[in-house]
């Protein structure tokens, strides 16, 4: 009997989804980076998520007055 589970030959760590790659995809959908949003991201390049996402809130949260 065989299965008719497919086997997978890839390492599913192969090919993440990079920054270049997902600007590709958002440019076919119409969507492009603002030049503020694209320095705040070069700029926070090499932190760890998480720090990223904090600058990025920082920069487009609201301030209270």
């Amino acid at each position: 009997m065989t299965s008719k589970t497919p086997k997978l030959t890839r390492n599913a760590k192969t090919g993440g989804l990079t920054q270049a790659g997902a600007e590709k995809i958002s440019a076919v959908e119409g969507l492009v980076l603002s030049p503020r949003m694209r320095k705040l991201l070069a700029e926070t390049k090499d932190q760890p998520p998480e720090e990223r996402r904090q600058a990025i809130r920082a920069e487009f949260t609201r301030k209270s007055a």
